[in-house]
C-alpha cells in the first residue's frame, strides 16, 4: 500500500478527517491508552513519508482500522510490527471455556486457526454491519423468506473473511460478534418459518458466539429468542430458565429497553408455565421499564421494535392465557394501531391473532373482517406462523354455523388460506 493508505482507509471507513479524530479519541478510552491526535497531526501522517506514530498511536490506529501500521503508508522498525494477526491474543480478548447447555457449539462459531489470507480490516467490518443491519427492513417487509435467504449470503460472507481472511484481533472480535448477530437473526426467521430445530441451532451458535467474544447483550439476545422457542415446543421450565437467564445478564447489563424486552419474554415463559401471578408481575415490571427507556440512547438494535405495542400484546396474551379473550381484545387493537410503516409481517401477525380471539370471544363478524385483512396483507410477504395462524382461524369459523363465518372461510380460500390444520401449535401460543 502506497503513503496515502492511511487516507484511503479512512475515507473508505466515513470518516472526516475531524470524524476520525474524535472516532480516535473514543477508541483511545474504550482501550484505556493515552493517545490523541489533532487534524493537523493526522495530515502530516496522510502526507508522504509521514512521521511514525508512538506506540499508543500506533495500538488505537490498528484497532480503529483494522489493518497493521506498515500498511497505512509508515516506515516500521520490525520490533515494532505487528504480529498479533488471526489466533493471536492483543486486546484484551479472553478465551474462557465455558458450556453451552442448550445445543452444540458449532464450528463457525469457535477461533479458527492462523493462515494467510487477504487482510480484512475495520473497512470491511463497516461494510458487512451495514449488510447485518439491512436484515431488520426485508424481515419486517419482505418476511422470513426473502430475509433468511438474505441472511444466509451475508452469513457466508463472514464465514470466508474468518476463514479465509487475514486480520487483527480486534477486528476478529468484531467479525465473531455480526456471525452471532446474523445467527440470532436466522433463529427469529427460522421460528417465524416454522422450523423450530433450525432455529435452536441458529440460537445456540449465537450464543457461543456471545461467550466467546464477552458480549453480554448478544446474550441476552440469543437466551430470549431460545425462551421464546421453548414456550412454542411446550418446554416451560426451559423457557423459564432462558428468560430467568437473561433476567440476570439484563440486571447487570441491560439498559431500560433491554429490560423491558426480557421481562416481556420472562412474563410470556411463566404464563406458558402456568404461572399467572407471576407472569402478571413481569408485565408490570416491562411496562416500568418501558416508561423508563424514552432516554435510553443505548438500546441495541434488536430492542426497536420493543415499546407500548409489546407491552400491550403481552398483556393481551395473558388474558388469553387466563381464558378471558375478551379482555385482551382491547390490548390487541391498542398494539395494531401502534404499528407503524415498514411492519408488515407483524401487522399480518397482529390481525391474525386478533382474529383468533374475536373468534374466541364470539365476535364472528368481526373475527372475519380481520381474518382476511391478515391474509390479503400476508400475500405481500412470507411468513408461516402467520399462514398457520389464519389456517387455525378458517378451521375454527368452518365449524360455525353462522353466514359471517362461511362468507369469511370462502374468502380466506380465495386468498390461498385453507381450513386444513397443518400443526398442532396451541390456539394459545404468541
Amino acid at each position: 500500500m502506497g503513503v496515502s493508505a492511511l487516507a484511503g482507509l479512512r475515507k473508505a471507513a466515513g470518516y472526516t478527517q475531524e470524524t476520525f479524530v474524535v472516532a480516535f479519541a473514543a477508541m483511545a478510552a474504550q482501550l484505556g491508552v493515552q493517545a490523541a491526535v489533532s487534524v493537523r497531526q493526522l495530515r502530516r501522517w496522510e502526507a508522504p513519508d509521514p512521521p511514525l506514530p508512538h506506540p499508543g498511536q500506533q495500538e488505537v490506529l490498528e484497532a480503529l482500522l483494522g489493518v497493521p501500521l506498515e500498511e497505512l503508508g509508515f516506515q516500521v522498525p520490525a520490533e515494532r510490527r505487528s504480529t498479533h494477526w488471526l489466533g493471536g491474543h492483543h486486546g484484551g480478548v479472553e478465551r474462557r471455556r465455558f458450556v453451552v447447555d442448550v445445543g452444540a457449539v458449532l464450528g463457525a462459531a469457535a477461533l479458527p486457526a492462523a493462515r494467510p489470507g487477504r487482510r480484512v480490516g475495520a473497512t470491511d467490518v463497516v461494510r458487512l454491519r451495514a449488510e447485518v443491519a439491512g436484515l431488520y427492513a426485508i424481515d419486517h417487509t419482505a418476511g422470513g423468506r426473502a430475509a433468511r435467504t438474505a441472511a444466509r449470503r451475508v452469513l457466508g460472507e463472514l464465514e470466508r473473511a474468518l476463514t479465509g481472511g487475514s486480520y487483527l484481533e480486534r477486528v476478529g472480535r468484531d467479525l465473531h460478534l455480526l456471525t452471532g448477530t446474523v445467527h440470532s437473526h436466522l433463529g427469529w426467521m427460522e421460528f417465524d418459518a416454522g422450523h423450530p430445530s433450525r432455529a435452536r441451532t441458529a440460537c445456540s451458535e449465537a450464543l457461543a458466539a456471545a461467550r466467546l467474544v464477552g458480549d453480554p447483550l448478544l446474550e441476552i439476545r440469543a437466551l430470549d429468542s431460545l425462551s421464546l422457542l421453548a414456550v412454542e415446543q411446550k418446554r416451560p421450565w426451559e423457557a423459564v430458565a432462558a428468560a430467568s437467564a437473561a433476567g440476570a445478564l439484563a440486571q447487570a447489563r441491560g439498559g431500560p429497553k433491554v429490560k423491558s424486552v426480557v421481562a416481556l419474554r420472562q412474563a410470556r415463559a411463566l404464563s406458558a408455565s402456568g404461572d399467572h401471578q407471576a407472569a402478571r408481575r413481569a408485565l408490570s415490571q416491562a411496562l416500568t421499564w418501558h416508561e423508563r427507556s424514552e432516554t435510553d440512547t443505548d438500546a441495541p438494535p434488536w430492542t426497536a421494535f420493543a415499546g407500548q405495542r409489546e407491552v400491550d400484546y403481552a398483556t393481551a396474551a395473558w388474558h388469553t392465557d387466563t381464558g378471558r379473550p375478551q379482555h385482551a381484545i382491547p390490548f390487541l387493537r391498542s398494539a395494531l394501531d401502534q404499528l407503524g410503516d415498514g411492519y408488515t409481517r407483524n401487522r399480518a401477525l397482529y390481525r391474525a391473532r386478533l382474529a383468533e380471539v374475536l373468534l374466541a370471544a364470539g365476535q364472528t363478524e368481526e373475527a372475519m373482517t380481520e381474518a382476511v385483512a391478515a391474509a390479503t396483507a400476508a400475500r405481500t410477504m412470507t411468513s408461516t406462523r402467520c399462514t398457520t395462524r389464519l389456517r387455525t382461524v378458517a378451521a375454527d369459523a368452518a365449524r360455525l354455523d353462522a353466514r359471517a363465518a362461511r362468507e369469511g372461510v370462502e374468502q380466506l380460500r380465495a386468498l390461498g388460506i385453507t381450513t386444513a390444520r397443518t400443526t398442532t401449535r396451541s390456539r394459545r401460543s404468541r
